[in-house]
């Protein structure tokens, strides 16, 4: 019955182009980057402001399986509290693996059946926690799942990871990381890869992953939906360049699903929601997702 509503309102929310219902075993996926707790305080687009809206637009996304970015100790409980339908995986990036950022991946506990999970680290030392590579700003993880759908016991690996935003040596070694370790972490199983990549499609490490694995808005069978955009900060970036190359806020397209050969991407869209009865957004990245049927 819940997919009653997806089925009622697919063209408008989901972008499918006049379909009546979505296949047996489709899965909504997703990738959010929710901005950290401790940033923006004493403004409207503080935590405490703004994340009440973003668990709604959460909620409205009606995702199965998602991965988020920049979520701190006090954000992630909060989400355990408010998301309760689902449960998530994933160890904050500092040195005692449970503060700093997390980049974790939830999926709805009624539906998946979890198998394996683990959280490296972006450096030459992957598995020695807290370690910063190549140059990066601050410590980078990978967090990746391994799930069992128990509506039709498909078995697909969820990755998840946020580059780092200043050294382009750190975003491009940290993703061969990432690709050297799926066929392990993987297990041979269907992938779903996402996150704030800090990095445009033309860069190094996007252009990477694409000999491994497809971009779900190049092969989405219906039209993305919403703005090519994904980062706007907080609505600051409208106008004018915001980078050294003169790039503007259209070009900022750096959150990614990314999916194994074979797996049918339904839709993408980029949803660009304000906060309801505001100017405002619920993060300074706009959330992506797609609906997917693993080959």
């Amino acid at each position: 019955m819940k997919r009653m509503g997806i089925a009622l309102g697919c063209a408008a929310l989901l972008g499918f182009s006049g379909c009546a219902t979505p296949p047996a075993g489709a899965l909504r996926i997703g990738s959010y980057n929710i901005r950290y707790s401790a940033g923006d305080l004493e403004t409207p687009n503080a935590w405490d402001c703004r994340k009440a809206d973003l668990v709604a637009l959460v909620k409205r996304l009606d995702l199965d399986v998602f991965g988020l970015q920049e979520v701190c100790p006090d954000q992630a409980e909060y989400l355990r509290e408010k998301l309760h339908e689902f449960e998530f995986v994933g160890e904050h990036r500092d040195a005692d693996r449970v503060s700093g950022e997390a980049s974790p991946v939830f999926y709805r506990k009624s539906r998946f059946q979890p198998l394996k999970s683990g959280t490296f680290w972006l450096s030459e030392t992957p598995d020695v926690p807290g370690q910063r590579g190549w140059g990066a700003a601050c410590p980078r993880v990978c967090t990746y799942l391994i799930l069992r759908d128990k509506s039709d016991d498909r078995v697909f690996c969820f990755a998840n990871t946020h580059t780092d935003h200043v050294s382009e040596k750190a975003r491009t070694e940290g993703m061969k990381l990432i690709i050297a370790r799926m066929k392990d972490f993987g297990a041979g199983v269907p992938i779903v890869f996402t996150g704030d990549h800090n990095c445009r499609y033309d860069d190094a490490p996007a252009r990477a992953v694409r000999k491994v694995l497809k971009d779900g808005r190049d092969v989405s069978e219906t039209r993305p939906s919403g703005p090519r955009n994904t980062f706007q900060g907080f609505g600051k970036y409208k106008d004018g360049p915001v980078d050294k190359d003169g790039k503007t806020y259209k070009d900022y397209c750096i959150d990614y699903i990314y999916v194994s050969d074979g797996t049918r991407v339904l839709d993408f869209t980029t949803h660009d929601d304000k906060r309801p009865g505001t100017d405002l957004y619920p993060s300074d990245h706009f959330p992506v997702t797609a609906t997917i049927v693993l080959p």
